[in-house]
């Protein structure tokens, strides 16, 4: 039998010693880094994360717990602004099972409703959907209204991603009656914000069920309230400047919507949210497109794709993949059109949401149709346009109906074009959408009759013009000058369309072609 020497039961109590001092001094030490958080502005705060989680790690245990929580507390959202989501989303994970141990259900609804935004953002959406329902339970159980708040929001923003509309309107109406029978959030910034979480979602709901005039009342009164409200975080009224732009920009607004871009993206980094102001820019990259302005867009959209990359922003990455997608298509690229809205629609399919996958399978179908592939195209388009009427989605029925068109007259069914172009110009009227009435009767006019294709390209270059699309615009020139008789006239819609296009940086399309032949331009929003 062995006996342990002096010396090595001496280094292992003095080992325990110096643990157990550490372990003594860890409350005090998490206190202390609270006080450090609440007195030092976050930009100052973002070089120390990893000391934060390295103190993090070295307390995690229960009789910390609420020292723990306390730090955590006071850290949230920075690191999650600050681009570090997968530790701080496992950080969030171990806050709920230690509030759950001590038996604070308000205090783990909170903590889960955070992790299923994260999730949610991460374009984990069958997982956030689960966390924020969970959430939204016990949120109700303790009569929570922030954390039911939150996470009525991820359930309606996942389910929107999902193209469940109905669903997400439904949580939307739920969750807006219950908390007002919850006791209300302590400050008042935080009461205004609850209710506010529910009108971003209910804005883009109007936009879905096409009260885009509901829609733009709530934005302002959104915007105005939370701007009125004392104490409101910056990040928070960023959010509702950058929701409402989305809205403005439908309405063919785009000064207006440029505007509220680039003071959300000053608000954001003024919050110390470089991040969500790279993504607000990506936004302004899709104004830019609308403006025709392409090379702008794009380098918006590929930094916004760089930033996403790098921090698994999966829900983000899809939709600036599509975007840089569309971009390269409005520039004749349908190679790089092509290899990006593939990706998109991989990606999309991955993460379950259906919203993104059937546009991403509507500008791959164009892509291919551009590259010669028509029957590939054919099986994307009648995808698309499938999920888009299953989902009562307008603007995607309006345009993936424009491509369908287009691979009929490319196929010869021609009867079967015009009828079906007939059709969905009648609808954009009544949409009443500026850029859904322009494609639609681009669309149209390449049947004749000669006068009503005239007639048409007329009222919808005056469109363009009012709007300012130039592709549009140069669209309805080309268009003119296929139909004019008299030489000098097509030379000059042709020169005036040429012009526009090395204006857009979208030359390629004049490659092999001439006033007797212009370019066919896309029909793109």
């Amino acid at each position: 039998m062995m006996i342990e020497s002096v010396s090595n039961r001496q280094w292992r109590e003095e080992r325990r010693r110096w643990a157990q001092f550490y372990a003594d001094r860890l409350p005090d030490q998490l206190r202390a880094a609270v006080a450090i958080v609440e007195t030092n502005p976050p930009e100052q705060l973002r070089p120390h994360f990893d000391t934060f989680i390295s103190l993090l790690a070295a307390a995690d245990q229960n009789e910390t717990s609420n020292e723990w929580l306390g730090l955590v507390d006071r850290l949230h959202p920075l690191p999650a602004r600050w681009g570090y989501w997968p530790s701080w989303l496992s950080i969030l994970h171990q806050a709920t099972q230690k509030a759950m141990t001590l038996g604070q259900p308000a205090r783990q609804a909170e903590y889960m409703a955070y992790a299923a935004d994260l999730l949610l953002n991460s374009g984990r959406l069958a997982r956030a959907l689960d966390v924020a329902r969970e959430a939204t339970s016990l949120a109700r159980h303790s009569r929570a209204a922030w954390p039911l708040a939150v996470a009525g929001n991820v359930v309606a923003a996942a389910l929107r991603s999902m193209a469940r509309y109905d669903e997400a309107q439904a949580i939307v109406d739920e969750t807006r009656g219950e908390l007002t029978r919850m006791d209300p959030p302590q400050s008042a910034a935080r009461a205004v914000m609850a209710g506010a979480l529910l009108d971003l979602e209910q804005m883009d709901l109007h936009r879905h069920f096409k009260r885009l005039d509901d829609a733009l009342i709530l934005g302002q009164s959104l915007v105005e309230r939370m701007a009125a409200t004392e104490g409101i975080d910056p990040h928070d009224l960023a959010t509702a400047y950058l929701r409402r732009a989305t809205i403005v920009w439908v309405s063919a607004r785009y000064q207006a919507a440029a505007d509220d871009l680039k003071h959300a993206a000053t608000l954001y980094r003024a919050a110390g949210d470089h991040l969500q102001a790279v993504f607000a820019e990506a936004n302004l990259g899709t104004v830019y497109y609308s403006l025709s302005r392409y090379a702008e867009a794009a380098d918006f959209k590929l930094a916004a794709i760089r930033a996403a990359e790098e921090v698994n922003a999966r829900h983000h990455l899809v939709s600036e993949l599509g975007d840089l997608g569309t971009i390269y298509i409005a520039l004749g690229r349908m190679d790089l059109a092509f290899d990006y809205t593939n990706r998109m629609v991989m990606l999309a399919a991955e993460l379950g949401n259906d919203a993104e996958l059937s546009r991403g399978r509507g500008n791959r179908g164009y892509a291919l149709m551009g590259l010669g592939r028509y029957q590939e195209a054919l099986a994307d388009i009648e995808f698309s346009l499938n999920q888009y009427r299953e989902q009562d989605r307008l603007e995607g029925i309006i345009v993936t109906t424009v491509d369908l068109v287009l691979y009929l007259q490319g196929s010869g069914e021609v009867e079967q074009a015009i009828q079906l172009a007939e059709e969905n110009y009648k609808t954009a009227l009544r949409a009443d959408f500026p850029h859904l009435h322009l494609v639609a009767a681009r669309c149209l006019a390449l049947f004749p009759p000669p006068v009503r294709q005239r007639a048409l390209l007329e009222e919808t270059l005056t469109l363009a013009r009012k709007h300012g699309r130039p592709m549009d615009e140069a669209g309805c020139l080309f268009a003119l000058a296929r139909l004019s008789v008299d030489a000098a006239e097509r030379d000059a819609l042709y020169r005036e369309g040429a012009r526009l296009l090395h204006q857009m940086g979208a030359a390629g399309w004049l490659a092999g072609r001439s006033p007797a032949d212009p370019p066919l331009l896309p029909m793109i929003i």
